[in-house]
C-alpha cells in the first residue's frame, strides 16, 4: 500500500510540470540571489547527447584506462545513491527516518534527476515531518529543524518552477507554508498559504492547499491550545468551508477528497474536544454568516464522531440564539438520530419544527420516511411516501425504507408487497426489474428476521433471491441474519453465521462482533465475551467505543467488577473527549448491581447532571432501582415524577416514560406488599400507552406467590390465560431481546416456583404441562421448580429422573466448541459459568437425603470437567452432603480449603488500580490475580447487598463521599466497592453448613463415629471396634489440619448455647442414629 500511494503522490506531481524541461540555472543566476548559494539538485535531460560520453570516448580520443574505470565507478555509487533516493518514497511514511532521508537527499543533491522524483521526495519528507506533531517527546527545537530542511529543499527546487500561477507555483508555496508552520512562524506560512489560494486554478489542482491548513491547524494545537487552532478555523472559514462540508452540493473527487478528508478529520477531532463550542463560535469580529457555518461545523463534527444527542444540543442552543441553520444540516441531524431508539423523540421533535420550502420538499419527505420508518410508524410514513410520489419517482433508498418501516411494524407480508411491486420479477427473463440493490435484499431480510420465533422459510428464500439477481451476501446481510439469532439467544447459530461469513470472504466488523458480545454479556459470559474481543482483534476488526462498552456490561452483568473498572479506565484514559452518555450508564449500573448505597449512586448521578452528557431515562431507571433496593420508596417515587417533569420541561431530550422504569417502581411496592400504589403505576403504565413487556407480568406474578395461598395462585393462574388466550399476533408482550427463554417463561416460571415452595407437586406439574401446550420448551428454570417440588416432597426417583434433562440443556446453552483454544480457562474450569449453580444445589440436597453419596461425587467430578462454575452454596451443599456420607474430615476441609480462602480474599486483595491499562480486556491484566476461575462471587440478593454495603462502608476509612472524592473518577468508589462488596459475604459458611457440622464434632468428642445415611434414609450403624479411639484419631487431624475451620465451628457453638436453652441445644444437637 505504501509503494502505491507513493506512486500516486509520483503521477500527481508529474502533473505540476509545467514543462519537460527546465533549464538548470548558471551561475550568473545564482550569483544575483541574496541567498547564499546551495548545491542544486541537477535535472536530467532526456536529448541524445547521452551523459555515457563523459565516460567513454571515442577510439579517437583515448583515455587512460585508469581515468575510465574511475568514471564506471562513480556512475555506479551515483546509481545506487538515486536508487536509495528514489526507494525512500516507497516507506511509509510513519516509518521514514528522517534523518538518513535528509543524508540521502544531501548525496543526491548535485545529480541529475526529474523534477517530479525530487518533488515527490519533498512531498513524502513533509508529510513524515509533520508526524512528529503527534509525539509527546517531540521538542520545538525538532520541528524548527525539520521545517529549516523542508525549506532548504523548496529553495533548491524554487528555482526549476519558474512561471508563477501554475500547478507547480501552488504546490511550492503550500509546501513552503508547511515548512513554516513547523517552524513557527505562522505569519509567514499564512502568507505562502494566502499566496497558494488566490492562485486561480480548478479545485483538481489545489489538492495541496487542505494538507497546508491542516499543517498551520497541527502547528497552532501544539503550541496555542485547541481553542487558538479553531479560532484560526473560523477566521480562514472562507477559504477551509469548501473543504469541511461534507453536505455541500458541490462534491470533491479524487486525491482533493482525500486531502479535505484528513484535513475535516483533524478539525473535527479538535472541534469535539472543546468543552463549549459556543466560546469560539461567538467570535466578536466574525459576521453572522461566518458564526452559522462554524456553528454548522460543529454540528457536522459531533454527526460524524457519532455524538448526535450533543449535535442536537447544539442545534437547539443555536436556534434560541437566532442562528438560521439550512435545512440539509437539520435534515442529517434527523437521520443520525433516528438510528437510535433513544433519540428518535428528538429526531421528530426536529423534523416537526422544519418548514420546508418547495426546493426542499423532496429531501424532507424522504427523510421522513426513514424517520417514521425507523419509528415503526406506518400512517406517517405512508402519508410521506404518497407525497414523494407525486414529487418524483420514489428512488431505491426511499422504497427499502419502505420495507424497512414495515418490518419494524411487524409487517413483514407488507414488506414482501412493496418489494414485489417495485423490484417485479420479469416472466421473459426470470431476472427482477430495476435490478434491487443489496440494501433492497437487507431491508427485506431483516424484516422476516424479526419474527419471534425466526421465519427461517423465509429468509433462506430471499436469501436465493438475492443470490438468482448475481449477489452475494454482504458485511451488512450476514451481520442482520446474525443478530435475529442473537436477538433469539441462539448463540450457536448467531458463531455459525459467523463462520460463514468468514467462508464467503466477508470481514465481520465491529457492529458483528458487538452483537455477539452483548448476547454473552447477557448470558453473564465475561470471559467469552474477552475471548470474541481478541478474535476480532486478531482479524483485523476496528475496534470502536460501543464494542468496548459492551465488553464493560459483560463485565456488569458477570459480577466482574475489576473488569468494569477496568474497561472504564481504559475508555477514559484513552478519549479525548468526554465519555458518552452509554459508558456512564454502564458503570451505574454496576454500582446498583453491587448493592451501593443509595447515596452512592445518587452522587453519581448528580455529578453526571454536571458533565455535558445528561442523564437520559435509562440513567433515571437506575437511580430509582438504587432507591427500591433501599427500601426508599417515597424517594423512587419523587425521581420518577423528576424526571416527568425534566421531559415536560425538555421534550426533546430522552426522558420518556417507559416499561422499564415502571416496572422498577411497581415492583419496588409490590416487595413492600403495597399492592394499591403497585396497581396505580400498573395503570399509568396502561394510560401512557406502554406494552407491558414479559418481565413486568413476571414481576406481579412473583408477587402474587410470594403470598404463598390457594387464591392468590388462582388469581395467578387466571391472569396468565387471560394473556396467553390473546393470539400470538396480537400479543404487546415479545420477548426481550437476547433472552434465552420465551415470553412464556416468564409467565408460568413464578407459578411454578410458588407451587413448589408450597410443596405441591401436582399443582407443579400441572402448570408445567400447561406452559408445554401453550408452545413453550421446557427451560433450565422450569425443570429446576419441578425438581425442587420433588425434593421438598422427598421424591428422589423423579428428581433423579429430572437432573438429566436440566443438564443436556445447560451443556446447550453453554457451549464453547468456538472458543479458540488459547482463550480457554487452565483445566477448562469456570469454562460454562454459572448456569447449574441452583439446581445442583438442589440436586446434591437431593441425594445425600437419603444416601446416595457416589452419585453426588460423579456429578461433581463430571460438570467440574466440563467447566461449570460452582458457587458458595454448592459447596455448602457439598460440605453437609459429605457429612452425611460419614466424610467428616473432607467436609472440614471444603471450608478450609475453598470457602474460607475466598472469605478472606476481600480483606487481603490488594487496593492497587491502573489507571492507563493498555487494554480494556482483564485477560490482558498483567498481575492481576482472579483466584479460582471457577469460584462465582455473586450476592444472590442484591437488595441485602445494598443494605449490608452501607453498613460497611459508614465506617471504613477513606471511603467518602463529599466534596473531597476526585470529581473526574466515576469509578473512584466502585473500586473501593468491590473489595468490601456484600458478594464476598456469599463466601462463607452457611448457618445450617455450621450446624451440621457442630453436630458431627459434637459426635466425635463423645467418642463415636459419624456414619454414612443409607439410601432408605437410616445411618449404617454397626459395632465397630477401638470406636473411640478412631474418633479422637480423626478430631485430632481435624484440630491439626483445619484450624480456622474448627473456630468458625466452635465460635457458632458459642452462639448458639448463647441463644438457646440447654434443653433446646440438647434437642438440636443430639445425634440420632
Amino acid at each position: 500500500m505504501s509503494t502505491l500511494l507513493a506512486q500516486t503522490h509520483v503521477m500527481m506531481l508529474e502533473e505540476l510540470l509545467t514543462t519537460p524541461k527546465i533549464p538548470f540555472p548558471t551561475l550568473s543566476q545564482l550569483a544575483l540571489s541574496n541567498k547564499k548559494p546551495k548545491p542544486r539538485a541537477r535535472l536530467f535531460r532526456s536529448s541524445p547527447d547521452l551523459s555515457m560520453q563523459r565516460w567513454h570516448s571515442s577510439s579517437s580520443n583515448a583515455i587512460e584506462t585508469s581515468d575510465r574505470t574511475f568514471a564506471i565507478s562513480s556512475f555506479g555509487r551515483n546509481e545506487q545513491r538515486i536508487q536509495k533516493f528514489q526507494a525512500l518514497t516507497s516507506v511509509h511514511r510513519k516509518d521514514l527516518n528522517l534523518e538518513e532521508a535528509w543524508n540521502t537527499y544531501q548525496d543526491i543533491r548535485d545529480l541529475e534527476l526529474p523534477l517530479s522524483s525530487l518533488m515527490a521526495f519533498v512531498d513524502h519528507f513533509c508529510k513524515a515531518a509533520e508526524e512528529t506533531y503527534r509525539k509527546s517527546t517531540a521538542t520545538d527545537e525538532e520541528l524548527r529543524l525539520l521545517g529549516q530542511r523542508l525549506d532548504s529543499m523548496i529553495d533548491d527546487l524554487s528555482t526549476f518552477i519558474k512561471y508563477p500561477g501554475t500547478k507547480a507555483d501552488l504546490w511550492r508555496l503550500a509546501i513552503r507554508s508547511r515548512a513554516f508552520s513547523m517552524q513557527g512562524d505562522y505569519k509567514t506560512a499564512l502568507e505562502n498559504l494566502h499566496s497558494a489560494t488566490d492562485i486561480p486554478l480548478p479545485e483538481y489542482n489545489r489538492t495541496p492547499i487542505p494538507y497546508a491548513y491542516r499543517s498551520l491547524m497541527l502547528a497552532l494545537q501544539r503550541s496555542k491550545g485547541k481553542e487558538e487552532a479553531m479560532k484560526f478555523l473560523g477566521d480562514e472559514w472562507s477559504n477551509v468551508a469548501r473543504y469541511l462540508d461534507s453536505t455541500a452540493p458541490v462534491k470533491l473527487e479524487g486525491p482533493p477528497l482525500s486531502a479535505a478528508r484528513q484535513f475535516r478529520t483533524l478539525a473535527e477531532r479538535l472541534a469535539i474536544e472543546l468543552d463549549d463550542p459556543f466560546k469560539i463560535i461567538e467570535q466578536e469580529h466574525w459576521d453572522k454568516k461566518r458564526r452559522e457555518g462554524v456553528g454548522c461545523f460543529f454540528i457536522l463534527s459531533y454527526l460524524h464522531q457519532h455524538l448526535p444527542l450533543e449535535s442536537r444540543e447544539l442545534l437547539f442552543r443555536l436556534k434560541t440564539r437566532n442562528y438560521d441553520i439550512p435545512m440539509r444540516f437539520q435534515l442529517l441531524l434527523i437521520r443520525y438520530l433516528s438510528k437510535s431508539a433513544g433519540s428518535r423523540r428528538a429526531a421528530l421533535d426536529i423534523y416537526n419544527s422544519l418548514k420546508p420550502t418547495q426546493h426542499d420538499l423532496l429531501e424532507y419527505k424522504s427523510t421522513g420516511i426513514i424517520l417514521y420508518s425507523r419509528m415503526g410508524n406506518v400512517k406517517y410514513m405512508e402519508e410521506c411516501f404518497e407525497e414523494v410520489k407525486k414529487l418524483a419517482a420514489p428512488s431505491e433508498e426511499t422504497i427499502t425504507s419502505l420495507i424497512h418501516g414495515y418490518g419494524i411494524a411487524g409487517l413483514p407480508e407488507r414488506s414482501t408487497d412493496i418489494f414485489e411491486e417495485y423490484f417485479p420479477i420479469d416472466e421473459m427473463t426470470g431476472k427482477r426489474k430495476m435490478t434491487p440493490s443489496t440494501s433492497a435484499y437487507a431491508a427485506i431480510i431483516d424484516a422476516h428476521s424479526r419474527r419471534h420465533p425466526i421465519d427461517h422459510t423465509a429468509i433462506s428464500k430471499w436469501l436465493a433471491d438475492l443470490a438468482s439477481q448475481g449477489h452475494t451476501p454482504n458485511q451488512i446481510i450476514f451481520t442482520i441474519v446474525l443478530n435475529a439469532f442473537a436477538a433469539e439467544g441462539d448463540l450457536n447459530s448467531a458463531m455459525k453465521v459467523l463462520e460463514q461469513m468468514r467462508e464467503a470472504n466477508v470481514q465481520p466488523n465491529a457492529v458483528t462482533y458487538t452483537i455477539i458480545i452483548t448476547l454473552l454479556a447477557h448470558r453473564k459470559d465475561p470471559a467469552g465475551a474477552e475471548s470474541i474481543f481478541k478474535l476480532a482483534l486478531k482479524e483485523g476488526v476496528k475496534i470502536d467505543n460501543r464494542m468496548i462498552v459492551a465488553i464493560m456490561n459483560a463485565h456488569v452483568e458477570g459480577n466482574s467488577w475489576r473488569g468494569v473498572i477496568r474497561a472504564y479506565d481504559y475508555l477514559a484514559a484513552s478519549q479525548h473527549i468526554g465519555l458518552s452518555l452509554e459508558v456512564y450508564n454502564t458503570l451505574m449500573k454496576a454500582y446498583v448491581l453491587i448493592g451501593a448505597p443509595f447515596n452512592i449512586v445518587y452522587r453519581f448521578f448528580k455529578r453526571l447532571e454536571q458533565t455535558r452528557t445528561k442523564p437520559d431515562a435509562y440513567t433515571y431507571a437506575l437511580l430509582v432501582q438504587s432507591a427500591c433496593d433501599a427500601g426508599l420508596m417515597g424517594i423512587a417515587a419523587d425521581i420518577y415524577y423528576d424526571m416527568e417533569q425534566a421531559f415536560r420541561e425538555n421534550p426533546h431530550r430522552n426522558l420518556e416514560a417507559n416499561y422499564y422504569v415502571l416496572t422498577i417502581l411497581m415492583a419496588g411496592f409490590l416487595r413492600q406488599g403495597d399492592k394499591v400504589k403497585a396497581k396505580g403505576v400498573y395503570d399509568e403504565m396502561l394510560d401512557l400507552g406502554i406494552n407491558p413487556s414479559p418481565i413486568t407480568y413476571s414481576t406481579i406474578l412473583s408477587a402474587y406467590g410470594n403470598e404463598k395461598s390457594e387464591e392468590s395462585m388462582r388469581i395467578a393462574e387466571e391472569f396468565i390465560k387471560t394473556l396467553v388466550a390473546v393470539p400470538e399476533k396480537m400479543r404487546t408482550w415479545t420477548k426481550p431481546k437476547y433472552d434465552l427463554v420465551t415470553p412464556l417463561h416468564h409467565l408460568y416460571g413464578p407459578v411454578m416456583t410458588a407451587w413448589a415452595r408450597m410443596k405441591s407437586p401436582d399443582n407443579v406439574e400441572r402448570v408445567y404441562q400447561e406452559m408445554l401446550e401453550a408452545g413453550a420448551p421446557p427451560s433450565p428454570g422450569t425443570l429446576t421448580a419441578l425438581m425442587d417440588v420433588y425434593r421438598r416432597t422427598f421424591n428422589v426417583g423423579a428428581v433423579m429422573e429430572i437432573w438429566p434433562q436440566i443438564k443436556e440443556l445447560g451443556l446447550n446453552l453453554t457451549s464453547k466448541d468456538w472458543m479458540p483454544e488459547e482463550d480457554n480457562p487452565k483445566d477448562g474450569r469456570g469454562l460454562r459459568g454459572n448456569i447449574l449453580t441452583v439446581p445442583l444445589s438442589i440436586y446434591i440436597d437431593a441425594l445425600s437425603s437419603c444416601g446416595e453419596h457416589l452419585e453426588i461425587a460423579s456429578v461433581w467430578k463430571d460438570l467440574r470437567a466440563r467447566g461449570f462454575s460452582f458457587d458458595s452454596h454448592n459447596w455448602n451443599h457439598l460440605t453437609v452432603a459429605l457429612v452425611r456420607a460419614g466424610e467428616v474430615e473432607r467436609a472440614f476441609e471444603v471450608l478450609e480449603r475453598v470457602i474460607i480462602p475466598y472469605q478472606e480474599l476481600s480483606i487481603t486483595s490488594e487496593n492497587t488500580r491502573n489507571r492507563n491499562p493498555k487494554s480494556p480486556l482483564m485477560t490482558d491484566a498483567v498481575n492481576d490475580e482472579e483466584g479460582d476461575a471457577s469460584a462465582v462471587s455473586k450476592f444472590r440478593d442484591r437488595r441485602i447487598a445494598a443494605q449490608l454495603t452501607a453498613k460497611h462502608t459508614r465506617d471504613i476509612e477513606g471511603f467518602r463521599i463529599g466534596d473531597e472524592t476526585p470529581t473526574y473518577d466515576f469509578a473512584y468508589h466502585l473500586h473501593i466497592l468491590h473489595q468490601i462488596s456484600p458478594a464476598w459475604a456469599s463466601w462463607k459458611a452457611h448457618r445450617a453448613t455450621l450446624s451440621v457440622l457442630l453436630l458431627a464434632f459434637n459426635r466425635l468428642h463423645d467418642g463415636s463415629l459419624v456414619h454414612a445415611t443409607q439410601p432408605n434414609g437410616s445411618r449404617d450403624r454397626h459395632p465397630i471396634a477401638n470406636e473411640a479411639q478412631m474418633a479422637r484419631d480423626i478430631l485430632s487431624r481435624i484440630y491439626s489440619n483445619y484450624p480456622k475451620t474448627v473456630q468458625l465451628v466452635l465460635e457458632h457453638n458459642d452462639k448458639e448455647k448463647h441463644y438457646l436453652t440447654p434443653e433446646q441445644y440438647k434437642e438440636k444437637y443430639r445425634w440420632e442414629d
